[in-house]
């Protein structure tokens, strides 16, 4: 009976012009004026018109008592939100070993779910984007990668030469995300700037300011959608 379910809903978008996206953000904020912020508002106003957006999302913005769970549900503003819990603290973990732990979460838990139109994901952390990429091509759908800021990870740069050779492989994987995607999202002209000195996309370029006017952030990145022919 769950296929069956799964099977008309996917029928009824298809029939009614309407596509399933999927989301990627570790930070979705659904509160405040964070970076996730922005994903936030996109969401709620795609599912507004009759989009059917699933969140893969961590859980520090969203603050669920999830306790020992590795996962929780929620429905917001017509969104579907899936937080993960990948467990420990930054303190004792450290960050980035929290974010490559939901990354690899995120991956697995995408391919669980009714098939994607559109895979939407925020970089960083670097490991987001090529958990992104791997379901874009499990799914065999377009990739739409925002790109925050440029750090040290991305670039390779930095003192500490092991911890160099240790992001080598995520560095390579998100750069590989970064040129295959059919489109990237900017914050800024300078971020855009500084990734063109790293890597060349093959995919469309599309800036949008990190702003409070999200009305105008949602009519530019329909100019996104449009552009990939989803719209």
């Amino acid at each position: 009976m769950h296929g069956i379910k799964h099977l008309y809903s996917e029928l009824f978008l298809r029939e009614n012009g309407l596509l399933h996206i999927l989301i990627l953000h570790q930070s979705f904020a659904v509160n405040g004026s964070t970076p996730g912020r922005r994903f936030f508002e996109i969401g709620r106003r795609l599912a507004g018109e009759g989009h059917q957006v699933t969140v893969i999302t961590g859980n520090s913005e969203l603050g669920l008592s999830l306790g020992q769970k590795r996962i929780g549900l929620q429905q917001r503003e017509g969104m579907a939100i899936i937080a993960l819990n990948p467990g420990g603290r930054p303190k004792k973990k450290g960050q980035e070993r929290i974010s490559a732990a939901f990354a690899r979460q995120a991956a697995r838990q995408g391919r669980r779910l009714p098939p994607p139109d559109l895979v939407l994901a925020s970089s960083p952390p670097l490991d987001l984007a090529g958990a992104a990429f791997s379901l874009s091509s499990f799914y065999r759908v377009p990739l739409v990668l925002e790109i925050g800021r440029i750090g040290d990870s991305l670039t390779g740069s930095g003192d500490n030469l092991l911890e160099r050779i240790f992001h080598f492989s995520v560095r390579r994987n998100a750069l590989k995300a970064y040129c295959r995607a059919e489109s990237i999202i900017f914050t800024s002209r300078e971020t855009a700037l500084a990734a063109t000195e790293i890597f060349v996309p093959f995919g469309m370029v599309s800036a949008l300011p990190d702003e409070g006017d999200f009305e105008n952030t949602f009519l530019e990145f329909n100019k996104v959608m449009a552009a990939l022919r989803l719209r």
